[in-house]
């Protein structure tokens, strides 16, 4: 990444919004004390490495004022719902597809939760943030980690991944281009399902979508093995990208839905259906019709 990091004045306007997150509720005093170790790292241009949650998986961040590097630092896997609840759809020996992995936070929840017997396809194409990724992952010694440095998409070939900024930090790797494309780089395409027969995967029972306005294109290129395996997907709507360049934000449920899919959303650790798009930006999780049985009693289990 190439754009300054952001000024101290957005950094305290971010610590205010952290102010009212659920993970400060949840822990305020470990919250507050982080963000001041956090500080002084930026300040001394320090990188330590820290726990991601009890269960122990470490990584390294950037010592900046970026939203990934003071968000996992500060707030651990309290920075998204499935993120923390991740052990609700990650069992021991399961296949996670981590798409848009970043610097890894996904994956590395999810290998520890998977086990010697699972497997985690980290899927990310950008170079900066690939090679964070394979160093967080090399810190853990995971066994079964592949590492895919190719943009998941609807067909194999390449592509521009283009570097979006969002909120004056440059965050956000997408297919789509928009008016706050930056710059990008050229990177290699491939679907989901060529994937499968590449690695051999014995089936998929749990894909995270991050790609910043992609995912109907990772759908598409999907579609033999959500047929066939009937996933739990994690996924993002309403991305700034698709607002700005005025294309449908619900093209990806439209797809999913087609598929036989439902859908819910995480409030306080509990699944709640939902018929419809929320309005604001957030992640979904699809669950099969097929799988419907289970996704009720995981949501009673959860609201108890």
């Amino acid at each position: 990444m190439t754009a300054a990091s952001p000024s101290r004045p957005a950094f305290f306007r971010r610590l205010r919004r952290l102010l009212a997150h659920p993970g400060f509720r949840a822990e305020p005093v470990a919250v507050l004390a982080r963000a001041a170790l956090w500080a002084g790292c930026v300040a001394m241009k320090q990188s330590p490495r820290f726990s991601l949650t009890a269960g122990g998986e470490r990584l390294r961040v950037p010592p900046d004022l970026r939203y990934t590097s003071v968000t996992a630092f500060v707030l651990r896997d309290w920075s998204e719902p499935e993120l923390r609840e991740l052990q609700q759809f990650v069992r021991p020996g399961a296949v996670f597809i981590d798409a848009g992995a970043n610097i890894g936070l996904y994956t590395l929840k999810a290998a520890r939760l998977a086990g010697p017997e699972g497997t985690v396809v980290a899927v990310e194409p950008g170079r900066t943030a690939a090679d964070r990724l394979a160093a967080n992952v090399a810190l853990n010694r995971f066994a079964k980690v592949h590492l895919v440095r190719k943009a998941l998409s609807d067909r194999n070939g390449t592509a521009v991944l283009h570097h979006v900024v969002a909120g004056g930090d440059l965050q956000a790797f997408s297919l789509l281009g928009d008016s706050a494309t930056r710059e990008g780089e050229e990177v290699a395409t491939v679907t989901l399902d060529s994937l499968v027969e590449e690695l051999k995967l014995p089936r998929i029972d749990c894909i995270k979508m991050d790609v910043e306005g992609a995912e109907p294109m990772v759908v598409e290129g999907a579609r033999r093995s959500l047929e066939r395996w009937h996933p739990t997907i994690l996924f993002e709507v309403n991305s700034a990208i698709l607002h700005r360049r005025g294309e449908r934000t619900d093209a990806c449920w439209d797809r999913l839905e087609e598929l036989g899919y439902r859908f819910w959303r995480l409030q306080d650790g509990r699944l709640v259906p939902i018929d419809r798009v929320p309005d604001d930006f957030c992640n979904v999780v699809a669950m099969h019709e097929a799988a419907g049985t289970d996704a009720e009693r995981a949501a009673a289990e959860t609201a108890v």
